[in-house]
């Protein structure tokens, strides 16, 4: 019996790749694409071992020094003086965040859900599950950013415990800076979405914008495994969170997605600047393109996006079934009508294959050509963009 779920698994597994890698343009903007030789970590021994900071397992002493290195990595790619990389996921690294520098009743300051914030944060997650009291950011829907202003009032009034910028719908920078000093609680700059434009210099430097910790998930515009880090210049800050992760929220750190991230890492450091930079052109033009073409974005006035994320502007119901007419059209993004740059240009997509992804889309969003016409064009468009760029080449000797 096994052997006839192995079949189906294998099937199942190689369809999937066939069809998302070889046949589907995606833009999902939470999502990815990782290197082989990143992805060649998942295989190695590390996947089946533990470690502990108690040093109660033995056999450590590899496993112990490989982890140091990524964090070693990651405080030079982000010019940080601290750095975690035990979290498993961006949520994970909020938890713990929640969990060390606040109580019950503490005030909690975010995005709002209803603003493009993140849900996890929110009364509809961690707030209501830890007691917290949340308060959301003043938002001007115009320029699809934080009130920076109505936002200082706010800060000075309530005095929020803890305050929490980034967003998952975030297409410009948020006015960290502005409002570093508006109250006397600790900043963090959640940026799971941006985290590898931060890495390459590009969208902005919240370590140096007033933030004690800048945390996220490592697999969104960088390319790196699914995960979480934590990142600080703030030795009081950072030691209150880090004494937190073991043993209460994080036991196994699953030690090869650790050596994945490293590999990552690596890769942001000899290629990031040039990726960052590619990315947000990739999406700028991206979003003139579609607005040439008749489709209506987000963010007119500030020049649509300044990071890896175009927004497209429709009701929620026009969204959704947007969504699912471009999946038709193999075309891949959410019902939130966002459009991600960072795989396609981690594939090689620059600004001419970009405007004719806009035609595309386009042809989808107001009806100008059959899906399956479109299907065919895309399918034709991916065949020649298969090969990773920004990555490096050599094959680690362990898998010699």
């Amino acid at each position: 019996m096994s052997h006839v779920y192995l079949d189906r698994l294998e099937r199942t597994i190689k369809q999937h790749e066939d069809w998302r890698l070889r046949e589907c343009l995606n833009l999902i903007p939470s999502e990815n694409h990782g290197s082989p030789l990143m992805r060649s970590m998942f295989m190695t021994d590390l996947g089946n071992r533990y470690s502990a900071p108690d040093k109660f397992y033995r056999g450590t002493r590899y496993v112990d020094e490989m982890t140091a290195l990524s964090e070693e990595i990651a405080r030079k790619v982000f010019n940080a003086r601290y750095a975690d990389v035990r979290p498993l996921s961006g949520h994970i690294a909020n938890m713990i965040i929640l969990m060390s520098l606040l109580e019950q009743g503490d005030k909690l300051l975010t995005v709002s859900p209803e603003n493009g914030g993140y849900p996890g944060v929110s009364h509809e997650g961690l707030g209501t599950l830890f007691k917290l009291r949340n308060l959301y950011f003043p938002y001007d829907d115009a320029t699809v950013n934080i009130d920076a202003k109505r936002a200082a009032v706010m800060m000075k009034s309530e005095e929020p415990n803890l305050a929490i910028f980034g967003a998952s719908f975030i297409p410009f920078p948020q006015p960290t800076k502005q409002l570093s000093s508006a109250s006397e609680g600790v900043k963090v700059f959640d940026g799971s979405h941006v985290l590898g434009l931060i890495s390459g210099g590009e969208f902005q430097d919240p370590l140096r914008e007033g933030c004690s910790l800048l945390i996220g998930s490592t697999h969104k515009s960088f390319p790196g495994p699914q995960g979480g880090i934590i990142l600080s210049n703030n030795e009081e800050v950072f030691d209150r969170v880090s004494k937190k992760v073991f043993p209460g929220i994080v036991d196994n750190v699953h030690l090869n997605r650790v050596a994945a991230l490293a590999i990552a890492l690596l890769e942001m450091m000899q290629f990031g600047k040039a990726y960052a930079q590619a990315v947000v052109k990739n999406a700028q033009t991206l979003a003139r393109s579609l607005v040439a073409e008749g489709v209506q974005v987000r963010g007119a006035s500030q020049g649509y996006t300044e990071s890896h994320q175009v927004l497209l502007d429709y009701d929620p119901a026009k969204l959704k079934f947007i969504s699912a007419r471009l999946e038709q059209a193999n075309i891949i993004n959410d019902n939130g009508g966002r459009l991600g740059t960072s795989e396609a240009t981690r594939m090689g997509y620059g600004p001419k294959e970009m405007e004719l992804v806009a035609e595309l889309i386009a042809q989808v969003v107001l009806g100008k050509k059959p899906v399956d016409f479109v299907q065919k064009r895309v399918k034709s468009l991916v065949k020649g963009f298969q090969s990773p760029k920004y990555v490096l080449q050599s094959v680690p000797k362990v898998l010699e």
